[in-house]
């Protein structure tokens, strides 16, 4: 077997997915990638850029018994404009994200376009894999509403469509550089924030919580291990000097094993997302011995036992509750590797079989 595999926004967890299970699977593959940058623009135009390169393959030889791509592409229009290249080739769709769910801060007619390339990816291929079923329910109950916005003419049945060819499986994680990684814990409690800097992940809660910590006057040290892009590293920096001494590490680390190194240094993991399908770096977090703290919603519940999660009826409620969680954790530091369990589930060794078994039921048809 061979896989063609398209993945636009080739960086965070979509990458990481793909580096840990495609070396272990039996089959060959072809990897197509673009950079992680600009995700509208990859999503309304990488089908364009890959489609021309599967062509070329084409020319040259090329052929593929399964296509696997990931959400950032239009698989309905990159089927298209590849031809016969693809033409009887089954696809399989990744949904790491979906656009239904998605919290948008700024309604333009545009973003309609990102939920309706989604409804017709999925539409577009022969089996659609959600990460979590949070986002599968989510994103298959969302459907009609969102289609009901049709002026006239509105598809029906698409939801059904989608949900019969549709099925969980959740992404995995590679173990190899935090099982090499020591847990090196120092004098004072660690929080580590381990998260992408956008929106749609809260910094801003966060540090409010640990500010509040701070102004108590408790000792501990702060480690922010995301990502941040050119229009959001300034923001980051001044939110993070705050913390004075207390803050211990900014910015994306320079390779997995110092990732995971800084991970192994930490006591307590924290999310303050306001959207999250899954959560691989707080599983990446658990798995090298810190203890998480999620919000009670989004995926994390069907994730994370009763004890990692904090919640509240109203955002103050919540972050009131993550104050009082992370104070105690505070001044009764953790043990390490409470929620390692949790973890161990998502390792591509653990997962590995079940994305042959899609792969192979897939080409077979």
């Amino acid at each position: 077997m061979r896989i063609l595999v398209l993945e636009p926004y080739f960086g965070g967890s979509h990458r990481a997915v793909l580096e840990a299970l495609l070396p272990r699977l039996e089959a060959e593959h072809d990897l197509l990638t673009l950079p992680a940058r600009k995700w509208k623009w990859r999503m309304r135009g990488a089908a364009i850029t890959m489609a021309e390169k599967v062509r070329e393959l084409h020319r040259e030889g090329a052929r593929w018994d399964v296509v696997f791509a990931s959400t950032f592409v239009n698989l309905a229009e990159f089927r298209g404009l590849a031809g016969d290249a693809v033409a009887t080739v089954p696809a399989v769709v990744y949904f790491h994200e979906n656009q239904l769910l998605y919290p948008v801060r700024h309604t333009a007619e545009w973003d309609f376009q990102f939920p309706l390339t989604n409804i017709t990816s999925a539409l577009a291929a022969d089996r659609c894999l959600f990460n979590s079923r949070y986002n599968l329910d989510g994103f298959v109950s969302e459907v009609p509403g969102f289609l009901g916005q049709f002026p006239d003419h509105v598809p029906t049945g698409v939801a059904e469509r989608i949900a019969a060819r549709s099925e969980v499986l959740a992404p995995p994680f590679d173990p190899a550089p935090f099982d090499a990684a020591t847990v090196t814990r120092g004098a004072c409690p660690r929080i580590v924030w381990p998260h992408r800097w956008e929106h749609d992940k809260a910094p801003e809660t966060f540090f409010s919580a640990v500010a509040t910590l701070a102004e108590e006057g408790l000792d501990f040290e702060v480690a922010v291990a995301g990502q941040a892009f050119a229009e959001t590293r300034e923001e980051m920096r001044d939110a993070a000097s705050a913390l004075g001494r207390r803050l211990v590490h900014l910015g994306e680390p320079d390779s997995r094993e110092a990732y995971a190194a800084l991970l192994a240094s930490a006591d307590i993991a924290v999310s303050t997302a306001r959207n999250e399908f899954f959560g691989l770096a707080m599983l990446e977090a658990c798995y090298c011995g810190c203890h998480p703290l999620v919000p009670d919603r989004l995926a994390y519940p069907e994730l994370y036992p009763e004890e990692f999660r904090y919640g509240g009826a109203t955002p103050r409620q919540e972050h009131d509750a993550l104050v009082a969680r992370l104070r105690h954790l505070v001044t009764h530091r953790p043990a390490p590797h409470a929620a390692r369990s949790i973890a161990e589930r998502f390792t591509v060794d653990r997962l590995l079989p079940a994305y042959e078994r899609v792969f192979e039921a897939v080409a077979r048809g």
